[in-house]
């Protein structure tokens, strides 16, 4: 054990099983962004088979994914402070799959609009739920490596949303193009943009049988307590919501700057991700499935380096002493990001456009795997569960519901023209970054104190 253990009076699971289910977690991760972002990918066919407006499909790509994903994390994070974690996965996960499936068989607007309610619902349960779990497989100094490494799930995920999601695309097509097609039982007929959805959410609903491999840690202490925890869904005991508020209002001012300042994070990589793709065809004519490609590997490029990095180095300047390191690289990230986020759609080619995305993505992942980390360390592990469901209640209800929204009303109704959705991300992007590097400022003195509080605790 390492002193930090031995302090805590800790276990934790061995090395290469621990990293296994980070594995493991990350590929649900993928599948989620996956399920979230395809309609990205698929806005103009969405568009033309249902008569859709840019307003009508950002509700349904933002909206009302965004509003179930949103309310309903809190209630599962306070469930994933008592709950067995790996069976709570797994329900989201089945969940969101079968809903995903279900939106290949809508015909309707509100049709999508209800089922993407189903999705939200589902992947609701996968982040409050893994950050808990993790900090049970890890020690604190080395959890921001392996959190990063799970939330690589979210520059993969949408990477491959538009680098597969095109070439998907691509073969439905021609499946749907097929004689005979329109006879072919139950899904005979159905548009290309539909076969996707179902076969990802098939994908899913088989991917669930994975979950069957992951423990829960959590247990009372007695051989017969670990086997029953193990396979019930009761597991522990959550802190109880007065000393949760008592906690909260303590050290509201690192709390609120981290949430806030990450909601604003998440504003903007939610409207760029949704309509950058969007905005390559409008503006420089790329075809859906040529820019594709080439977004999905600036998605994957940028992301993955942004987090890679950020975890990393927490860990690193951790190791080294250096307090709050995981929230001093969230800010530093924020930074980085917001004169790239500002001038990318403003550029006067695809090439130059793409190769500066790479650096606003990578600053905007920068903070994610830091704030993931930052918050870990901030709360007990018995109230971990519940603050990241308000966590990411907060960043997805400004960040979902908000951002691919405001890009849309400014093109729609600021500017009247949609072909200047590219301004609109500009302004949209480099506004909520800006605002959420100097929250972040606010918040920083707070922060540090908060852990030297915390680690002055654990010692006595």
């Amino acid at each position: 054990m390492t002193v930090h253990e031995q302090q805590a009076g800790r276990t934790y699971q061995k090395p290469a099983y621990a990293w296994f289910v980070v594995v493991l977690m990350m590929f649900f991760y993928v599948l989620s962004f996956m399920d979230r972002q395809i309609i990205a990918v698929l806005i103009e066919p969405i568009k033309a088979d249902l008569l859709l407006s840019d307003v009508q499909i950002s509700l349904i790509g933002g909206v009302s994914f965004g509003l179930f994903y949103s309310i309903v994390g809190i209630f599962i994070g306070r469930l994933a402070d008592s709950m067995n974690r790996p069976w709570l996965i797994a329900m989201g996960v089945f969940i969101w799959s079968l809903t995903t499936a279900l939106c290949g068989l809508a015909s309707k607007f509100w049709h999508l609009l209800v089922l993407r309610m189903g999705v939200g619902l589902g992947e609701a349960a996968l982040l409050p739920s893994t950050l808990s779990l993790l900090t049970d497989y890890f020690p604190p100094r080395k959890l921001a490596t392996p959190t990063s490494v799970f939330l690589f799930g979210a520059p993969i995920g949408i990477g491959l949303s538009f680098a597969a999601g095109g070439f998907l695309f691509g073969v439905a097509e021609d499946i749907a193009a097929a004689d005979g097609w329109s006879d072919v039982f139950f899904i005979g007929g159905s548009a290309a943009w539909k076969l996707v959805l179902i076969f990802l959410g098939t994908l899913g609903m088989v991917m669930t049988l994975g979950m069957l491999a992951v423990r829960e840690p959590r247990t009372s202490g007695t051989a017969l307590a670990e086997k029953q925890a193990e396979h019930s869904l009761k597991a522990a005991e959550a802190a109880p919501l007065s000393e949760v508020k008592a906690y909260a209002r303590k050290n509201w001012l690192p709390i609120l700057s981290l949430y806030v300042g990450m909601a604003l994070i998440s504003l903007a990589a939610y409207a760029q991700g949704f309509w950058d793709l969007t905005f390559l065809s409008r503006t420089y004519g790329l075809s859906t499935q040529a820019a594709g490609f080439t977004y999905g590997m600036v998605q994957l490029f940028g992301g993955l380096c942004g987090m890679l990095l950020g975890g990393m180095a927490a860990d690193f300047l951790s190791s080294r002493g250096v307090q709050g390191s995981s929230y001093k690289l969230v800010t530093v990230g924020a930074a980085f990001a917001v004169p790239f986020s500002v001038i990318y759609p403003l550029m006067g080619s695809a090439s130059a456009s793409m190769w500066l995305m790479v650096l606003a993505i990578f600053g905007s992942n920068m903070g994610f795997a830091g704030a993931a980390a930052a918050m870990q360390r901030m709360y007990p592990t018995a109230m971990l569960g519940f603050a990241a469901g308000i966590y990411f209640f907060m960043s997805n209800a400004v960040g979902l519901l908000v951002g691919p929204t405001a890009v849309a009303v400014i093109t729609d109704y600021g500017f009247g023209d949609s072909g200047k959705v590219g301004y609109s991300i500009s302004i949209v992007g480099g506004t909520a970054r800006f605002l959420a590097f100097i929250i972040f400022l606010a918040g920083l003195k707070a922060y540090v104190n908060l852990l030297r509080e915390r680690e002055a605790g654990a010692s006595n």
